[in-house]
């Protein structure tokens, strides 16, 4: 695992250290802070994303150490789980979701969408509290900074078009090809979900 500087926090500098997961769709970075899982980034073809150093821990950080290989095997051990078409428990990870009020909220109530399941901007909108906020919800998804583990893929149109997701669309159908697939042999999403 390596150490990066980083910027994840407007301006504020922090202790970031990553490592990049090879996976059948292309490589993730995962990023994790003192707190635990910080960020997953899609490496696209020729993109390297920031500077990385080793990692230099002082001996009293010894628990520090811990905590991070054990976020880290638990990472990639659901990752891993995930793409070897095995449900995983995401929601066992420690993460480290960082966003304003409103979007910590729309992550945490996406989270309760199964594996395989959907639901559309609207949904997730009126599950929080406030319909009409389709809008504000696809805000909320389009800085998420931890796709897949909160799946933002599952989410669609009101009329069940794609709509939008920060890694491209391409990696949107895979990723919901995939998980339609490991259920039940069919490519394309036949239901939606209340949230």
């Amino acid at each position: 695992m390596r150490r990066v500087r980083s910027h994840f926090d407007r301006g504020e500098v922090s202790d970031i250290w990553g490592e990049m997961l090879q996976t059948p769709l292309c490589p993730l970075w995962l990023y994790f802070s003192r707190s635990g899982l910080r960020a997953v980034y899609f490496n696209h073809p020729g993109q390297q994303l920031g500077p990385q150093w080793p990692v230099r821990v002082r001996p009293t950080e010894a628990k520090l150490m811990a905590d991070l290989h054990r976020w880290r095997w638990e990472t990639v051990t659901a990752l891993g789980a995930y793409f070897d078409g095995r449900i995983p428990d995401f929601g066992r990870l420690t993460l480290d979701m960082r966003g304003t009020a409103f979007q910590v909220r729309v992550w945490q109530a996406l989270r309760q969408t199964p594996f395989g399941g959907l639901t559309s901007y609207q949904k997730l909108a009126q599950c929080i509290g406030m319909p009409g906020g389709a809008r504000a919800v696809g805000g909320a998804l389009r800085v998420n900074p931890l796709p897949i583990i909160i799946p933002c893929h599952r989410v669609l149109t009101a009329n069940g078009g794609l709509g939008g997701f920060s890694a491209g669309l391409n990696y949107k159908r895979y990723l919901l090809s995939h998980e339609r697939l490991v259920l039940d042999g069919n490519p394309l999403p036949p239901y939606v979900s209340d949230c």
